[in-house]
């Protein structure tokens, strides 16, 4: 070896040993901004989800990109972390009375606790997107994606925003909101402990309400989200809970029940024009003779994103007569939840015995 080959190698392994440096300490800055951008990226598909709730082939997009984007954010981890393992016995062989080895004592002192640490947090932020992902797959009806004529249907509004709405329902009770039905039941059928269905159920709140008075009641409602909420906030209740919904209703009817009343609280108004004579119909099959149909009417304008369309008692009136009813008109009372644009009529279908 030459005087010049022995002069060159020393020089060369400092500039090998400065160039190793460098890039430890660059792959070390790039390992701490992977959590940064796991929080960004995650934050912000989740972000994404909760504003689009309509459009679920798009919240499982974003649930999905979440999902890979912090396994991949896992393996970009591993891959830094092992370059940087690879640089530092490089160093230490190159220079072993100068290398820190702090090969530590305690399990959370070791040499990768850090990335663990921050790979079980990518690891855990990936399962609950694709946790997510599948709870939206789960929880959203299909058939009115895959039918542009059901997909504005109240039921799929409530679906999506049941427990938005719970609260304000809940908040309200439910003699203060229909404070003349007992009175009515008392005049009517005296004590007699009266079969009711309750259309259109939502939180369970009236349906709850008519058991505690000790009549039998089922509970029929088209929302998944609302009937959970419904079971879930009345556990204790003797309510029979159903999934159904008019115009049809059925899966009461195949079941054979009738009932002394059936009550439709904030619910006509989800009826489209077009499905209200079956509607009325139906509700005529299931009250027994002598029996009374008690419904709210919202009076105010319609709302297309919550299927909300205008009703008439007169309407209604026409309606009832030809499926054999009398309408007697009750009371115009202001929105509970003070919205001044909106009133509601209750009114009593009568049938005679």
């Amino acid at each position: 070896m030459t005087d010049e080959q022995n002069l060159a190698e020393p020089e060369l392994t400092v500039q090998a040993f400065e160039q190793n440096h460098e890039t430890f300490r660059s792959l070390n800055h790039q390992m701490w901004q992977i959590p940064l951008i796991s929080m960004t990226l995650t934050g912000g598909l989740w972000f994404g989800v909760s504003k689009v709730d309509g459009s679920p082939y798009f919240q499982i997009a974003l649930l999905f990109l979440a999902g890979v984007g912090n396994a991949c954010l896992f393996l970009v981890l591993h891959r830094l972390r092992y370059v940087m393992e690879q640089t530092l016995n490089w160093l230490e062989n190159k220079s072993p009375a100068n290398f820190v080895s702090a090969e530590g004592n305690r399990w959370y002192n070791r040499p990768l606790v850090v990335r663990t640490s921050f790979q079980a947090m990518l690891i855990l932020a990936c399962l609950t997107s694709l946790g997510l992902l599948v709870m939206t797959c789960l929880q959203t009806d299909w058939s009115r994606i895959a039918n542009p004529m059901k997909k504005n249907s109240a039921s799929f509004y409530y679906d999506r925003h049941a427990l938005d709405l719970a609260d304000s329902y809940e908040g309200i009770s439910a003699d203060s909101a229909h404070p003349g039905l007992p009175i009515i039941f008392e005049k009517r059928f005296a004590d007699k402990r009266l079969d009711i269905l309750d259309v259109g159920a939502g939180t369970g709140r009236d349906s709850a309400w008519l058991a505690a008075l000790g009549h039998r009641v089922v509970a029929a409602e088209p929302s998944n989200a609302m009937l959970e909420i419904a079971r879930q906030a009345h556990q204790d209740s003797s309510v029979k809970w159903i999934r159904d919904a008019l115009p049809e209703l059925e899966i009461v009817r195949s079941n054979g029940m009738k009932f002394d009343v059936v009550v439709l609280s904030a619910v006509w108004m989800h009826i489209p024009k077009e499905d209200r004579a079956a509607a009325v119909s139906t509700i005529s099959f299931l009250v027994r003779p002598g029996g009374i149909a008690y419904i709210t009417l919202r009076l105010g304008p319609a709302e297309a994103s919550r299927s909300i369309h205008e009703v008439s008692l007169d309407e209604l009136r026409e309606l009832a007569e030809r499926s054999g009813f009398r309408l007697q008109y009750l009371e115009t009372r202001p929105d509970l939840l003070g919205r001044d644009e909106i009133s509601w009529q209750s009114v009593l279908l009568t049938k005679d015995s």
